[in-house]
């Protein structure tokens, strides 16, 4: 059987949770059945993901690996009429050029602009991958009603919705979008080998952290934006300096909240043990100079980089939103605390870190937890075979 085009549609090739989703699946892609080419817009105006930097990289990436990609100026992610009219019409051209077997659409405004597009050129097959709970938590009260209406419209030209967990499922099923038989649930995948090796040595603090060799270091990996939490981390850590003097905490992210961040840290009395650290492509060594790891998120799809951490042994805590309760099962492998509820983390990361055994204990359930299913092997084989059961089912094969 020849390979047969697949188009993948995502608005920023950057360093965000569903980019490197992306990234992973073409890369991961059987050339002898699937040959991927990659449409992506321009990166963001701000830094939280990479921005132009991420872009460049990922693109000579696909270059190395002899995948094509193209750049739409006009997909953007945010609203523009004019600029969204521009791209729509450039995907519809792209697709009837390269007349793929099948349009796989990622994240929302691609998902919209995608599947519309998808239908225009008679596109066999049409595969959309929300990556998160996109209905609250990301826009106001009046646009997520709107988009409610949009997606719930675009679910009757979609074949397959892929879900990263059973809750984000049941998300949109409860909201009316799609039915039951569209849904698949296939995890975000990571390079399990590269992140559960990364505390086989113990503890191994870079000095590039800026933190004494006796600190106790709590981490955290994302870009620093609102709906990530940040703020309520920093307020936690106020609350437990008396009991825990050594403490420190330490960011990895890059984004729009630096800046209210550090002032933030400034009005706590914590400007010497805050640390933000920017973009990092080593995350695997980061975590392995963290003592504990936090998501404190207000909304998360499934959270990549708390896989990561539970992959690498590390006790975890992290708010009971979206798709973190697919993962952690509190008092087991973890534990979870109220969204906004500094005083709630704060008491969990006590807990922790003034009962050593239950760190140990934690650790080792997280990592245990994480097995082959959230590898990227695994996610990759879930979608082709969705892919090959859906061409199937409409006589494309």
């Amino acid at each position: 059987m020849a390979s047969r085009t697949v188009i993948h549609v995502i608005t920023r090739l950057d360093y965000g949770g569903s980019a490197v989703n992306t990234m992973l699946t073409v890369l991961g892609h059987d050339r002898a059945r699937f040959e991927p080419l990659v449409v992506t817009g321009p990166p963001g105006r701000w830094d939280a993901q990479g921005g132009q930097g991420a872009t460049d990289e990922n693109v000579r990436l696909l270059e190395k690996e002899g995948i094509r990609s193209v750049l739409i100026p006009s997909l953007a992610r945010s609203l523009s009429p004019l600029d969204d009219i521009r791209a729509l019409w450039a995907l519809i051209g792209l697709f009837r050029r390269e007349e793929p077997v099948l349009v796989h659409t990622h994240t929302s405004k691609a998902g919209v602009l995608g599947r519309i597009a998808a239908w225009f050129a008679r596109v066999p097959v049409v595969v959309h991958t929300p990556h998160g709970h996109v209905f609250y938590g990301h826009f106001g009260a009046f646009t997520s009603w709107c988009f409610l209406q949009v997606e719930r419209t675009l679910s009757r030209v979609t074949d397959r919705i892929i879900a990263l967990t059973e809750s984000e499922r049941s998300d949109h099923l409860d909201r009316l979008v799609g039915t039951i038989d569209q849904f698949a649930v296939v995890p975000s995948g990571i390079d399990l080998n590269r992140f559960s090796q990364a505390r086989v040595n113990g503890r191994q603090v870079p000095e590039w952290f800026g933190c004494p060799s006796d600190a106790i270091i709590v981490g955290s990996v994302g870009w620093l934006t609102d709906v990530k939490g940040h703020r309520y981390l920093l307020e936690a850590a106020q609350k437990i300096t008396q009991t825990c003097p050594d403490l420190h905490i330490v960011i990895v992210g890059s984004g729009n909240q630096h800046d209210a961040l550090r002032q933030q840290a400034t009005q706590l009395g914590l400007e010497a043990s805050v640390h933000l650290l920017g973009h990092r492509d080593d995350i695997e060594t980061c975590l392995a100079g963290f003592d504990l790891f936090v998501l404190p998120s207000s909304n998360e799809g499934m959270g990549r980089a708390l896989i990561e951490a539970m992959a690498a042994g590390l006790p975890v805590v992290a708010t009971n939103v979206g798709g973190i309760p697919a993962l952690i099962d509190h008092g087991v492998n973890g534990l979870l605390v109220p969204s906004g509820d500094a005083q709630a983390l704060a008491d969990a990361l006590r807990s922790i870190l003034e009962h050593p055994d239950m760190a140990r204990r934690l650790g080792e359930a997280a990592r245990q937890s994480i097995g082959a299913r959230f590898g990227a092997s695994y996610m990759v084989w879930a979608i082709e075979t969705l892919y090959e059961e859906t061409l199937r089912e409409v006589g494309a094969c």
